[in-house]
């Protein structure tokens, strides 16, 4: 497969995939794509059949590459420019180089049992490299072995604190990344940073000083009923929402929804939760949106996939491809306001790609072409298609199995998403 080089001034971000089965001819090929230009970092994205040798693709690259750091993760499926490729042989690479930028490799060491979360906020931020000038943290780790339910949080107060513009506190830098997905049991995964092999725990690497790093988090669904204020609650709970029990509520919005719609709540009911409830107008990203379990119909609760409590406002959520499409499209649509990013990186859940959008798949051909110019007359075929297409930006990932990504402030752990990491020059717009 192709490689694609960026053209931003001062940043080299560059993307290639290789399909071949052997995976020492698949390091060198997939080498051969990203150039031997002494890049800053390479990450690697490998399907479950190059596994095993990971360490040795990892060691290949670094060497005919010239990368001062090298970090690696096994998947599902990997993407790069704007293919996709799933459950067959495939390498992914990108590799980024930009003058004055620190590159700080790290594997996360579980916290002494019984410290305190502020405690192990602090221990991680120094190990993740979380400074005054943090601009991004990508992390991938093995689900099987690490407990999200405190390195996500963790992860989300680890940051320095700044004063804003507005007068607020907000935290510095973003974090990305996702959760291996090439296997379904304990040690089926393998990550690889600078020449160390594990099946087991998290690793990644952050980006601080002159390089802005922009996040897009597309949950690809959609919102249907009303607002609701949640007025009684019990751990992962809903008893109650807006004085009535929560099971009635919820029967009379999916009444609003048309047949078509209902259909598709065949497959799951969704419910975002507001993250900021300050905010006066809520669009797309003020919702953390998560599946609704199951429902109680003598007790009237509502059993959800997170902690809840009284006072937190509500909404049902649908989920289709067609929505996946349009979300990721829209807020695709808000970055071309900005630069066009020197590259991207995609972590997409692993319940995207071919088994929600078909043959082809969808997310890394929506990101590769978002800021591409739309072709004119001479270049169009009758189809509409463009018939010399532009290469787009450079783009790798994977699928996951959980994506890591922020909803306003906040660091969260998600499913059927879409996580975009775009790279652009420290004088983009803010």
């Amino acid at each position: 497969m192709g490689s694609t080089d960026s053209s931003v001034p001062g940043i080299v971000c560059r993307s290639g995939l290789s399909a071949r089965p052997d995976a020492i001819a698949a390091a060198d090929d997939l080498s051969d794509r990203l150039g031997a230009g002494t890049p800053d970092v390479v990450m690697l994205f490998a399907t479950a059949q190059h596994a095993g040798r990971m360490g040795m693709i990892e060691d290949r690259v670094r060497q005919r590459t010239g990368a001062r750091h090298v970090l690696g993760v096994t998947a599902e499926g990997v993407l790069a420019g704007s293919a996709e490729r799933e459950r067959s042989p495939a390498l992914a690479g990108f590799s980024l180089r930009a003058p004055g930028i620190g590159v700080h490799p790290f594997w996360i060491d579980a916290p002494p049992a019984g410290d305190a979360p502020e405690s192990r906020a602090a221990a991680l931020g120094e190990q993740i490299g979380a400074g005054d000038d943090l601009r991004a943290a990508f992390v991938f780790a093995d689900a099987f072995s690490v407990p999200l339910v405190n390195l996500i949080p963790d992860l989300s107060a680890c940051r320095t604190q700044r004063v804003g513009a507005n007068g607020r506190s907000e935290p510095v830098g973003t974090i990305l990344g996702g959760m291996a997905s090439a296997g379904a049991q304990p040690g089926s995964n393998t990550l690889v940073c600078n020449g160390q092999v594990r099946n087991a725990g998290a690793m990644g690497v952050s980006i601080s000083g002159p390089i802005r790093v922009d996040a897009v988090v597309s949950q690809g669904c959609r919102p249907f009923g009303p607002k609701m204020v949640i007025t009684k609650a019990r751990g992962n709970l809903i008893l109650e929402l807006g004085g009535v029990p929560a099971v009635e509520a919820v029967r009379e919005a999916v009444r609003t929804l048309n047949n078509e719609d209902r259909r598709l709540l065949a497959g799951s009911l969704l419910i975002g939760r507001v993250i900021d409830d300050s905010k006066r107008y809520l669009g797309r990203g003020d919702y953390l949106v998560r599946v609704v379990l199951g429902a109680d119909e003598q007790s009237g609760a509502v059993a959800v996939a997170d902690l809840v409590r009284a006072g937190q406002t509500v909404r049902l959520h649908l989920h289709d491809a067609q929505t996946a499409r349009e979300d990721l499209a829209l807020l695709m649509d808000g970055q071309r306001l900005y630069e066009t990013p020197a590259g991207a990186l995609v972590f997409s859940c692993n319940g995207r790609g071919e088994k929600l959008f078909g043959p082809g798949g969808h997310d890394a051909r929506a990101v590769c072409h978002a800021f591409d110019p739309a072709p004119d007359g001479p270049r169009a075929a009758k189809t509409g298609a463009e018939v010399d297409p532009s290469p787009g930006i450079p783009l790798a990932g994977f699928f996951a199995a959980g994506e890591i990504g922020p909803i306003g402030d906040r660091i969260f752990h998600h499913g059927h998403t879409a996580v975009v990491a775009l790279i652009r020059g420290p004088e983009s717009a803010e």
